[in-house]
């Protein structure tokens, strides 16, 4: 499970405006540490089992997803240039869709001072790898570079907290196109380990798996065993960006796994109705959702190529195909395929959960997202415009929500379990959502920005 995401200078994640000392009383006490003067360490995310990111438009939600698909571009192997840019296999088939914006967007420019260099650190919980209830901490730099130069790594380094040492560290130039890297010793007489040089335009974390056993191999060992930890741990994760007509369109049966934009519902749903008890709670869960007699689902086949198609069946015999369900139908049918399937991902990323679901059933979706987090161990990261959404969260999806939002040109963000005034409002029977229609989240993350995040 990913834990926290920290993003310095990355998109819109800049360093926020410098605050002025209002308080006289701080001119005298010699204790006081005006805001401006704390080192900034980046903007953070905290992420439970199901985490709600709510923003209004251009706050920066999306970009909080494209610090992600970075992480899980770093999982697959990718270059730099591959995970900003895009990737392409043999016979020009693209396999990765590079991050909104590539290189030159990739970093905060805000001002006309122009920054080249952004950090993104991530911590995850490895328990589901090593059965220990261990966290890795991992944090890459990357200079963009500029039309004549390449993207590159200008520092990275791994922690788990079974050891007191960085696992690696990266951030010794070693020539034109390289980086050293010293892998961790656990001497307690030499911390620092053998140093290899690497290319510069790949992360070091994937580069570690291709070294080979030598007069080192314990210590290689050791540090390989730590990346694959971590690298296991970030990338199983789904981008889901449901789109209506994919979602209509028949599909083979076999296809099991969901497209990002919806493709091949009707073969994972057909694989979920294979066993009884799944296709059970399918129905009850969708009958409650709509307003459908629903009382069976059927998947005819439709094309002489073999393909199949959704059909909704209803009391009476009525039968409603895919290409005349409703948005809001499919899109809550796409959601259950993604965590009921038969091999769903440990994290999906859903944006604008609420689109095409009624305001009156909107509860229902959040009751499916919560029980996926807590049953099936399942991360789901959404991000909504709707304040109402935040009403149907229990306590602790709500402590798992955060707040996004524009102070100037730079992006925010404050977790609800940061703010103490919502819970002791909470208590009075006030309900988060009715608080966000009014402002009132702004307004405290504006106060507590003035009192230095207290």
């Amino acid at each position: 499970m990913i834990r926290r995401l920290t993003f310095e200078n990355f998109k819109s994640f800049g360093e926020p405006p410098k605050q002025e000392v209002t308080d006289p009383s701080s001119f005298h006490d010699k204790s006081y540490i005006a805001p401006q003067q704390v080192p900034w360490g980046g903007t953070s995310i905290r992420l439970g089992g199901l985490s709600l990111i709510i923003g209004t438009n251009a706050s920066g939600k999306s970009n909080i997803r494209d610090g992600l698909r970075f992480v899980h571009g770093i999982s697959r192997g990718y270059s730099l240039a591959e995970i900003i840019g895009e990737k392409y296999v043999e016979g020009g088939v693209l396999q990765w869709k590079g991050i909104r914006g590539g290189v030159r967007e990739a970093v905060t420019r805000n001002g006309g001072h122009q920054r080249s260099i952004f950090t993104i650190q991530v911590e995850v919980n490895l328990a589901l790898e090593t059965s220990k209830p261990e966290t890795a901490t991992y944090s890459i730099s990357v200079d963009v570079g500029d039309r004549n130069r390449p993207p590159s790594v200008a520092g990275e380094w791994l922690k788990l907290d079974r050891s007191e040492r960085f696992s690696f560290s990266r951030n010794e130039y070693s020539g034109v196109g390289q980086m050293g890297v010293h892998l961790r010793r656990n001497s307690a007489k030499k911390a620092l380990g053998p140093k290899y040089n690497f290319r510069n335009d790949r992360p070091a974390l994937t580069q570690i798996l291709e070294l080979d056993g030598n007069a080192d191999a314990g210590v290689i060992h050791e540090a390989q065993e730590d990346c694959r930890d971590f690298l296991r741990a970030i990338s199983s994760v789904r981008f889901l960006d449901l789109d209506p007509n994919s979602l209509s369109k028949p599909s083979i049966p076999g296809q099991t796994v969901l497209g990002d934009k919806g493709e091949n519902l009707s073969s994972v749903l057909q694989a979920i109705c294979s066993d009884p008890s799944s296709k059970t709670a399918l129905i009850d869960w969708t009958r409650e959702l709509t307003p459908l007699d629903l009382v069976d689902l059927e998947f005819p086949e439709v094309s002489l190529g073999g393909q199949i198609q959704l059909q909704i069946v209803e009391a009476g015999g009525r039968k409603v195909s895919a290409e005349s369900a409703s948005d809001g139908t499919l899109r809550f049918l796409a959601f259950a395929a993604a965590l009921l399937g038969t091999n769903p991902a440990r994290l999906y990323f859903f944006e604008e959960i609420e689109n095409g679901i009624h305001p009156n059933r909107a509860h229902l979706l959040v009751e499916l997202l919560q029980s996926a987090a807590r049953k099936s161990q399942i991360q789901i990261i959404g991000t909504t415009h709707s304040p109402a959404l935040l009403n149907f969260l229990d306590r602790e999806a709500l402590r798992d929500a955060s707040l996004v939002y524009r102070n100037g040109p730079v992006s925010m963000i404050r977790s609800f379990s940061d703010i103490p005034a919502l819970w002791q409002v909470s208590d009075t029977g006030v309900r988060a959502g009715d608080l966000h229609g009014s402002g009132w989240f702004e307004n405290a993350a504006a106060f507590l920005e003035a009192e230095g995040g207290r």
